[in-house]
């Protein structure tokens, strides 16, 4: 194929595809952060305690964590856009559902199920940027479509507060499940056509060995590489710490700074909107720079320790200091996120992006669900958030460490 073209503008069809994943993942993040933002006030009505309450954030985590390597092998068998829309659609079902929840058993049984129907989304989108995109715009249209995890941040807290405060926090979950639908008319139709550079076929109907091979097979062959284990091990650490603060940060605010929810949406919009433009930052420069991608997003990491803990050290009652660094969090929680996304599918083998992406996304999720229960131990056992968020703000250095270890030339060895 001449790729000629594929290094200038991008082409109208690019454009509505990256359109439809950033909009399907948008509302996988809304629907995962609802109940970050909705919890101040529905554990309250429903007499909850607060370890209870940050159990439902760890159901999804589990659940998501026990289906994002198989839903990965499954995209890279079935192919992206099933996968996604498949997901969009146990969403859609899902937060319906949760409007009528009546107690704590079954309102987790759900938080669980809603992991388990998202774990595919990010390793079908990852795959679908690699199919319509080449390595000179690769990092640029992650960085695009990584703004929709932290946009939806921004809208779940810009409408949620508000309509809890007048509506309450169940009609704040209804407004919540109108999301999925959209998404999923949407993705339908922007999805549609053959991409330029569709690798997982290509590369099968090359090698007819592949095809015999059994699942475990591929699974170690995908895998067998230090980069990998490396970008698991920064995932497990960095992406731990980046939803531990998040999903942390509106109980933080209100319980121990004493602002108010709306006061705390409107700082978490800030959160999101600094993030947003950070990481479409990021792709552009790991786009048009001569350093490596492993090298950015080392850089990009360390800025997150610094303002975790200026966050943490926030005064009771500023509220220009509660804007600045819950503003400089959003930067260093999400800046990172834009070159590792990109390495975890440039290190694997062109026709197995998804299970490696899935495979790495375990170890995201793994931390991404001890992180909060990390942090719900620390305050039983301290009676302090300050030290809770100091103790975790450790976890982005040691991801740094291992970042520096990833070669982007390892996908080489592996084709």
């Amino acid at each position: 194929m001449d790729n000629s073209a594929a290094h200038g503008k991008w082409s109208g069809r690019q454009i509505m595809v990256l359109a439809g994943i950033w909009l399907a993942f948008l509302i996988s993040f809304i629907t995962r952060l609802s109940w970050s933002t909705i919890m101040p006030s529905a554990i309250d009505s429903l007499h909850f305690t607060v370890q209870q309450g940050n159990s439902y954030l760890t159901a999804f985590y589990i659940g998501y964590a026990i289906t994002v390597l198989p839903g990965g092998m499954l995209a890279d068998k079935f192919g992206y856009k099933k996968l996604l829309l498949a997901a969009v659609l146990g969403n859609l079902i899902v937060m319906g559902a949760m409007v009528f929840m009546q107690g704590y058993w079954d309102g987790l049984a759900l938080r669980f199920i809603l992991g388990l129907v998202s774990g595919p989304d990010l390793s079908a989108c990852l795959g679908i940027i690699t199919e319509w995109f080449d390595g000179k715009k690769r990092a640029t249209a992650t960085g695009i479509f990584n703004m929709c995890t932290s946009f939806g941040l921004t809208v779940i807290n810009l409408y949620a507060p508000t309509v809890m405060v007048h509506y309450g926090w169940r009609a704040a979950m209804g407004v919540t499940a109108l999301f999925p639908l959209a998404a999923l008319i949407f993705a339908y139709f922007a999805l549609r056509g053959n991409p330029p550079f569709p690798q997982q076929f290509g590369i099968k109907e090359a090698n007819g060995q592949i095809e015999t091979e059994t699942a475990m097979t591929r699974l170690k062959k995908a895998i067998n590489n230090r980069s990998v284990w490396m970008l698991a091990i920064t995932g497990l650490f960095a992406t731990g710490a980046k939803w531990g603060v998040t999903n942390w940060a509106n109980l933080f605010i209100v319980k121990n700074l004493k602002f108010d929810v709306v006061t705390a949406g409107t700082a978490m919009s800030i959160f999101g909107i600094t993030s947003v433009i950070s990481m479409v930052v990021a792709g552009w420069i790991s786009d048009h720079s001569k350093w490596s991608r492993h090298a950015w997003a080392a850089i990009f990491m360390a800025i997150f320790t610094p303002t975790i803990i200026g966050f943490a050290l926030t005064p009771q009652g500023s509220l220009g200091m509660l804007y600045f660094w819950t503003g400089a969090m959003g930067v260093g929680a999400f800046m990172f996120s834009t070159i590792t996304n990109n390495l975890s599918v440039e290190v694997a083998p062109a026709d197995q992006r998804g299970t490696v992406s899935g495979f790495i996304n375990v170890f995201n999720q793994v931390g991404s669900f001890l992180a909060p229960v990390l942090l719900g131990q620390l305050l039983a056992s301290t009676g302090s958030y300050v030290t809770s968020y100091l103790t975790i703000s450790v976890f982005p250095i040691i991801a740094v460490v291992a970042l520096l270890f990833v070669r982007e030339s390892d996908a080489d060895k592996n084709n």
